[in-house]
């Protein structure tokens, strides 16, 4: 009976965030679209290209998906440290391949802006 107030109040304030994921002072705003406030401006967060060991460790991990990840991940650290050169290069040109898309779209991206302005 005790929380069941502080369970509202809660609720309460939930309701009041303008939508934000964390508003705890001493940090900034998080939006739940993915970009931060910082003075009234929104900036996107700038996302990190994929490593190929990454795409290995997703496409092992897609094969068994009720494995829990722990596993997985040990699992795919043993077999990536046998694999040889030749097998790692499949995983490298996809990550490349990736890498590449990304600064396409980031390109695309600032066309768009100027074009607006």
């Amino acid at each position: 009976m005790g929380n069941s107030g502080s369970a509202q109040k809660r609720k309460e304030r939930n309701r009041e965030s303008d939508d934000s994921v964390d508003d705890r002072s001493g940090r900034n705003k998080r939006v739940a679209n993915g970009s931060d406030l910082r003075n009234g401006r929104k900036e996107i967060v700038k996302c990190r290209a994929t490593n190929p060991f990454i795409i290995f460790f997703l496409r092992l991990r897609s094969k068994k998906p009720r494995e829990p990840v722990t596993v997985i991940a040990r699992a795919a650290g043993k077999l990536w440290t046998r694999m040889s050169s030749e097998q790692r290069k499949k995983y490298i040109d996809l990550a490349n391949a990736e890498k590449r898309r990304r600064e396409e779209q980031k390109r695309k991206r600032k066309l768009r802006r100027r074009r607006r302005r």
